[in-house]
């Protein structure tokens, strides 16, 4: 059962991901991708970013 979040929602590169969902970067160059809840939030090109939940999956 799936409890709906309030956005915003953010988590740091390297954190567990609070909820499962589609993501999107802070900054000039971004990119959305989905990530399941539990899972270490990515880098973007290499780099540690902040992400913003887009929408609950």
């Amino acid at each position: 059962m799936s409890v709906e979040v309030k956005l915003p929602v953010t988590a740091a590169s390297g954190k567990l991901c609070p909820v499962s969902g589609v993501w999107k970067n802070k900054g000039t160059f971004t990119t959305t991708i989905p990530i399941s809840e539990k899972t270490t939030m990515p880098e973007y090109c290499g780099v540690k970013v902040i992400w913003i939940l887009l929408y609950q999956c």
